[in-house]
Order: C-alpha cells, then structure tokens, then sequence
C-alpha cells in the first residue's frame, strides 16, 4: 500500500507568506562592502602601498579599510610587517569568498551592460602570454573590422584549470572543464615539438637521435610535470645538457630563437623562417578549449568574441588534428611571421649612435 504523502499546510496562493528580499527592510548586509573591496586589493597585493596603487588611493586610507573590517568582523585578518603584508588563515578564506562574489559582481554587471548594449563593450579574454602574442592579437584587426565598437582585454591567465580565478568572460584553456555552468569546446590542436634555431644548429650541428646527449635542451615549467604526456620531451632534456629553465612562454621561444639550445615549442612558430623543426621522436598533441560560462555566451559581445576566436583557430592550419608546418602561403602565418621577428630580434642600431 502506498504512503499518503502528508498534507501540505500552504499553498502558492499565500504570496503572503513568500515575501521578496527586498520587501524585507531590515536585511541588510552590514555596511563594509568598500572595505571588503580594499581587502581583496590586500590580498592580491604584496603591501598596502601596492593595494594603494590598484585602487587609486593612499596607503593609510588602505590600513584604515582593513582594520574596519577586522574590527566589524571581530578577527584578524592581516599581518603587516616591514617586508608586507601577509594573511591569517582566517584571512585567506575570506579572500577566497570574496573573490568568488568579485567575479560573480564582474558577470553581472557585465550582463546589465549587455541588455542595453548592441555588440559594444568590453570583453576580457584569459589566455597564455604565447597564444596572446602569436594568434590572438595578430588577429585582433579582424575582430575591429568585424566589431567596430566591441573591445577586447586580453589578461594573463592566473590559472591554467580555475576558471573564476582568471575573472574573465572566456577564457583559451588545454584542459576542458567540467561543469553544468561551463562550456568547454574544441577549437584546436596544439603540436608541440622540439625546434631550435638555425643559430644553433649551425654551432652545434643538427642533433639526432643516437647523439642527444651531445645536445643542449631548455626547459619549461609548463612540461616538468609527471603526465605521461611529458615523458618523451623529459627523457630527452635527462639525456642531453639543461641549460635554462623559464617559465614564460614568450622568454621561452626568445630563449630557442636565441641560439640558447633545443626547446619544445608550438609547430606555429615555425612561421619564423630561423626556426628548424628537429626529428627527435617526440610530438605532443594538446586539444585546445575555448572556455564560457554558459549564461555569458548569451550576451551578444561575448558571443561574438566567442565566433571569432573559434573562426581564428578553426581557419589556422597549424591548429589542425594532425601535425602540419607553417607553408607560408596562409594570410595568418604571414601575420605571425611578422610578428615573432619583432620578439626576439636585437632592436635596430639607433640613429643616434
């Protein structure tokens, strides 16, 4: 025999009894929302002067929004010292927070804005300093062409596998993101192979594979990692000589453009006609994943950063499944050719002497 399921005392028609918060006068946060914003500039700051600096005041007006805050609060929350400053463990977990109710303020400001805005505005893009300089921005005029009154902010990424943590509208990732909130889709490939430049090879000859100890190889923090992705590259760099170790992706390719040793670098580089691919049996394949809140896509601004970046990857042949190299006679490649002579290259002799 079946349960009855027990009687239900209201109904929807007692809108009396199911009132709005803003019908409810009395639940207010208490006033520190100004202070929380200074604390968060603390946070992501060294001292208070350099917090000062991020929000356009003094470093007395800081010290003072902090310790409101710690007074309404009844907790320490900073420690300040001669050398900075540094967080409790208190501290760090209300930074945590409010950073998460940072980024949603971010999102919904930039929702409302989107309302009354066409395509127009501003969208802020989380990408690695290398993807930013060789792809993203050579392509930028499209985007200007395409979207004449839309701006793009294009911001380090501060994590590689948090997306709230980079605060941005999108966001160019090498791992996809599991989430009901988040979109995570394919645009690309990134083929990363050893390369060095024709400066090296012509002092140290062509490396092979039965003479890789005679070779010298420059790391990446991004590759010292135990995936067995990484395996073939780091048994070369334990085999060879390791000079250099850089965590930059920009300083990296200067480095192997540089004459510097043999570095893993990305097959789009080879626009760069000083670059040299080298056949060391070594190849590594990463999907590249364009990144969206869901409910953000709807927005017209974002939705066209969205098209464009996924048209720019898409139409690029150095980004296809299968391992390709640069043929010199794609628009792109001619644009990133271009732009890695400018990278690393000595600046010209100045007219001055």
């Amino acid at each position: 025999m079946t349960k009855a399921l027990p009687p239900i005392p209201f109904g929807s028609e007692r809108s009396d009894l199911d009132k709005s918060p803003l019908e409810i006068q009395g639940l207010l946060s208490r006033p520190i929302w100004r202070e929380l914003r200074t604390f968060l500039a603390v946070a992501k700051s060294p001292s208070f002067a350099r917090a000062a600096e991020l929000l356009g005041t003094s470093a007395p007006t800081i010290s003072r929004d902090v310790k409101r805050l710690q007074d309404q609060i009844g907790s320490q929350l900073v420690i300040s010292t001669f050398s900075g400053v540094t967080l409790t463990e208190t501290g760090r977990k209300l930074a945590m927070q409010v950073a998460d109710l940072d980024f949603q303020l971010f999102v919904l400001s930039n929702g409302l804005k989107d309302e009354m805005d066409d395509v127009t505005g501003r969208v802020t893009l989380s990408v690695t300093s290398g993807l930013a300089v060789a792809i993203v921005a050579p392509a930028a005029s499209r985007l200007n062409d395409l979207h004449p009154r839309l701006s793009l902010d294009l911001r380090e990424q501060v994590s590689l596998v948090n997306f709230e943590n980079n605060q941005a509208d999108l966001m160019l990732s090498l791992s996809p993101i599991s989430r009901v909130d988040v979109q995570s889709v394919e645009i690309g490939t990134l083929h990363l192979i050893p390369i060095a430049s024709r400066d090296y090879l012509e002092k140290s000859g062509v490396p092979q594979r039965q003479f890789i100890s005679q070779h010298v190889y420059v790391q990446c923090k991004y590759y010292d990692s135990d995936r067995e992705i990484w395996r073939g590259w780091q048994s070369l760099v334990n085999s060879g000589q390791q000079t250099h170790h850089c965590e930059n992706s920009l300083a990296y390719y200067a480095l192997i453009k540089n004459g510097a040793g043999v570095g893993l670098l990305g097959n789009y580089v080879l626009a760069d006609p000083e670059l040299v691919p080298l056949d060391l049996g070594v190849h590594v394949a990463l999907p590249i994943y364009l990144i969206s809140l869901a409910a953000r896509r709807q927005s017209k601004p974002v939705a066209a950063v969205y098209d464009w970046l996924v048209d720019t990857f898409k139409t690029n042949p150095s980004f296809a499944n299968s391992l390709t190299f640069p043929s010199g006679g794609h628009e792109q490649e001619e644009g990133l050719r271009k732009m890695l002579q400018t990278i690393a290259s000595p600046p010209p002799p100045s007219r001055f002497g």
